[in-house]
């Protein structure tokens, strides 16, 4: 009788290692596989670094409905630029497509101005489109839009206050 407890308890054992080899394999096919991507951030640039993904899939709305495509087969590493808002990206290898993720570009609103000998230049610094208005005495008597690094001769007198485009 023990003996034959022996070999139940001997074949359980290889059942249970069996099936905690075939969870550990896998496991790490899972991992091998999955599509791996990095994201750099650095102002309006957007930098993919693929690790082994051959597409990135990005777009501006959550549910992928206005897809672009960016592909890996030639270049593990692109860069681009994007106007300021939130994007969702997943990354696919063809065999696995990842999980949805975020990243959002912020909007800089800047303006400076240039005091030259003969003239005064309003500038555009930051990453989105300026709507700026030109007061004197209270009352606003002039308007400008300026383009990101766009630059408009101005006069040296009143008072510019620029705010982001809302007509981007």
């Amino acid at each position: 009788m023990e003996n034959l407890n022996e070999k139940k308890g001997k074949r359980h054992f290889k059942i249970i290692a069996a099936q905690i080899i075939f969870l550990f394999a896998v496991v790490l096919i899972v991992y091998l596989l999955y599509p791996r991507t990095e994201v750099n951030i650095e102002g309006t640039v957007v930098k993919f670094n693929s690790i082994n993904a051959n597409v990135i899939i990005i777009s501006e709305n959550p549910d992928f409905s206005n897809p672009r495509y960016l592909n890996f087969e030639e270049r593990k590493n692109i860069s681009f630029s994007l106007k300021p808002g939130t994007y969702y990206w997943k990354a696919s290898n063809g065999y696995i497509e990842g999980v949805k993720k975020e990243f959002t570009i912020n909007s800089e609103v800047g303006m400076k101005i240039d005091v030259e000998e003969n003239n005064t230049k309003l500038v555009n610094i930051g990453n989105v489109k300026l709507n700026v208005s030109k007061n004197s005495e209270g009352m606003m008597v002039g308007h400008i839009i300026l383009e990101t690094e766009e630059e408009k001769e101005i006069d040296n007198s009143g008072e510019y206050v620029g705010r982001q485009d809302e007509n981007l």
